[in-house]
C-alpha cells in the first residue's frame, strides 16, 4: 500500500494536502475515472432534484422542508467529509450529491415560479463558464500557483463566513447582512463578485485533479476530485440564479 503525499494548495476545503495524506492505494487516479465519476454525481443529483420537483408539485407543503434539509445536509455531510476524510469516501459522496439535488431541485422551482426561464439562463450560464475557465486553464493563461491559490482561498473562506452569518440572523433575527440580497448596483456586484470566485476556484480543482493525475495518486482521489468541482459547479450555479434573478427586479 502506497501513500502519496500531494504538497498542493487549494481553493477547494476537499482539495487540501490533508485529504491526499490519508489516501491509500494501489490502483492510480485517471482523469478518465474523475471524470465518469463526476458524471455519476451529477447525474444522481440531477435526478434527485427532478424527483424533488415532481414531488413538490404533488404535494408543495414539502418543497421547504426538502430544501432546508438539502441545504443542512450538504452543509453537514460536506463538514463529515472535509473532517473525517474516510478512507472510501463513496458513500458519503453519493449520499452528498442525493443531498444536493434536494436543495437544487427546489430552490430551482422556486426561483422558475417567480421568474420564468431562469433555471435555463442560470444552467447555460454555468456551462459557459466552466468551458470559459476549462479553456483558460488548458491555454495556461491562468495557473494554480501557490499564491494564487492562496489569494483565492482566502476570498472563499471570506465569503463563507459571510454565508454562515447570514443563515444565523435570517433564523435568529429579523436581519440581514445588507445588500447581499439587494438588486441595487451594489447587490448585483457582490454576486459578480462572488461568481468570479467560484469561476478562481475551477482553476485550482482542474490544476488539483491534473496534478493528481500526473503524480499517480490512488485511485480513491476520483471520487474527492469529482466531489470537489461538483461543490463548485453547485455553487456557481446557485449564483447565478441568484444574479439573473437580481438583474431581472433591476429592469
Amino acid at each position: 500500500m502506497t501513500s502519496i503525499v500531494m504538497a498542493y494548495n487549494s481553493t477547494n476545503p476537499v482539495f487540501q494536502p490533508k485529504f491526499w495524506n490519508s489516501i491509500q492505494g494501489n490502483d492510480r487516479m485517471t482523469l478518465e475515472g474523475t471524470l465518469q465519476k463526476t458524471g455519476i454525481l451529477f447525474g444522481l443529483a440531477t435526478t434527485s432534484a427532478v424527483g424533488s420537483i415532481a414531488l413538490g408539485f404533488i404535494m408543495p407543503g414539502l418543497l421547504y422542508p426538502m430544501m432546508l434539509l438539502g441545504m443542512f445536509g450538504t452543509m453537514g455531510m460536506a463538514l463529515f467529509l472535509w473532517i473525517s476524510r474516510p478512507a472510501e469516501p463513496t458513500a458519503f459522496v453519493l449520499i452528498y450529491a442525493t443531498l444536493e439535488g434536494m436543495l437544487i431541485g427546489p430552490l430551482t422551482l422556486v426561483f422558475e415560479v417567480f421568474y420564468p426561464g431562469i433555471a435555463l439562463q442560470a444552467g447555460l450560464a454555468t456551462f459557459g463558464v466552466i468551458a470559459c475557465m476549462l479553456t483558460i486553464y488548458s491555454l495556461g493563461i491562468l495557473r494554480p500557483t501557490p499564491t494564487f491559490n492562496k489569494i483565492v482561498f482566502t476570498l472563499v473562506g471570506s465569503i463563507m463566513l459571510m454565508y454562515i452569518i447570514n443563515v444565523f440572523l435570517v433564523f435568529l433575527t429579523p436581519w440581514t447582512i445588507p445588500f447581499l440580497h439587494s438588486s441595487g448596483p451594489i447587490g448585483i456586484g457582490i454576486s459578480v463578485f462572488i461568481i468570479i470566485v467560484a469561476s478562481l476556484m475551477l482553476i485550482s480543482n482542474f490544476g488539483m485533479i491534473d496534478a493528481g493525475v500526473r503524480m499517480g495518486a490512488p485511485k480513491q482521489q476520483e471520487w474527492w476530485g469529482a466531489f470537489g468541482v461538483m461543490v463548485t459547479v453547485i455553487w456557481l450555479y446557485i449564483e447565478m440564479l441568484r444574479l439573473i434573478a437580481k438583474l431581472r427586479d433591476n429592469r
